[in-house]
């Protein structure tokens, strides 16, 4: 009966005094500086700051180790939640960004050690605001010290690292092809080669406007880039139909986009062609043709007169009698051979 009332009161006083010595293990004498790190980035940046860790203690050495963990904060910058590390993409993973010593920190009593912690961000690192923090957890081993952060009891430093948009919408039109005669339906697409010389993808939109050879605006045609989102480094083709009816002339067509998420800018171009249906074109042709033969036959004709007035003409050759040693120029020499 002793035995078992005894054990009961052993049970009763280690149910007591768990929290107590699980908060005394918690407890951290250690002065951590600063408490925030707030720095304004760019990709493929390397920078070095340094922590201090102060130990408060009078007689035995502070045994602590530095842990790593993403937060998120609230927007008075209170640190709402810790997630657990993910390395699947380092562009946005602020963590893979951070290198702190992993090993023992030992600080004496009352002195005081630097910790460089060094923030390497990644050269595509994605634009926006990234928090971390760096625990600094006074225990014997590491395992209990990431736990400890995790549960958010440990001292420690804030991250804060803002990534500036330094990113560019740029595109260029390449090409801007209409066929300088259209003939027919077959020949009626507008083509648009677009190159993204930018680091943002592109959708441009916008229209063709034609005009005729009197500057009048007669029609226009959309062109959109809506399923046909351009990468950076990326060309592609765009195509619309000119909207004009069969109708001989000599037109122009300015071409207008835009695009742009950032800022929003202007691509410009023209170019000129002609409509030319195919039956008005074999219709001009064949005109073509028979003026030729007539100006053909007219010519022969005329020809044929000429050579025919040539053969009737008589030609009347004077010969003086007699002969002279000496003939003058007008003279015949008929005895002469050569």
């Amino acid at each position: 009966m002793i035995d078992r009332m005894y054990k009961v009161l052993r049970v009763v006083l280690f149910l007591l005094v768990a929290p107590l010595i699980t908060s005394i293990a918690y407890a951290s004498e250690v002065t951590i500086r600063p408490l925030l790190i707030d720095e304004s980035l760019l990709p493929r940046d390397i920078i070095t700051r340094t922590v201090t860790i102060t130990s408060d203690h009078s007689v035995r050495k502070a045994v602590v180790y530095a842990t790593v963990n993403e937060i998120t904060v609230d927007s008075t910058g209170e640190i709402r939640e810790f997630v657990s590390p993910v390395m699947t993409d380092r562009t946005n993973t602020i963590t893979s960004w951070i290198e702190v010593t992993r090993g023992r920190i030992e600080v004496m009593p009352g002195e005081t050690v630097e910790v460089p912690i060094t923030l390497r961000v990644h050269p595509y690192a994605e634009p926006g605001e990234y928090h971390a923090f760096i625990g600094f957890t006074e225990t014997s081993k590491r395992p209990e010290a990431e736990a400890i952060a995790m549960a958010g009891k440990a001292k420690g430093v804030v991250i804060k690292i803002t990534i500036a948009d330094k990113r560019q919408d740029s595109l260029r039109i390449k090409s801007f092809l209409i066929d300088r005669f259209v003939t027919g339906d077959d020949s009626r697409t507008v083509s648009i080669e677009v190159e993204n010389t930018g680091d943002l993808p592109a959708a441009p939109s916008g229209e063709i406007i034609f005009y005729n050879s009197r500057g009048a605006e007669i029609s226009a045609a959309p062109v959109s880039a809506t399923e046909e989102t351009v990468q950076p480094g990326e060309t592609v083709l765009l195509e619309a139909i000119i909207p004009l009816e069969s109708t001989l002339g000599r037109y122009k067509a300015n071409l207008a986009l835009t695009y742009g998420s950032n800022q929003r800018a202007m691509l410009y171009d023209t170019t000129m062609f002609y409509m030319m249906p195919l039956h008005l074109l074999l219709l001009l042709l064949g005109g073509i043709i028979l003026l030729s033969l007539m100006v053909a036959l007219l010519f022969r004709r005329a020809l044929q007169n000429a050579r025919d007035e040539h053969e009737d003409e008589d030609v009347t050759v004077f010969v003086r009698d007699g002969h002279t040693a000496e003939p003058t120029e007008h003279d015949i020499d008929l005895k002469n051979k050569t």
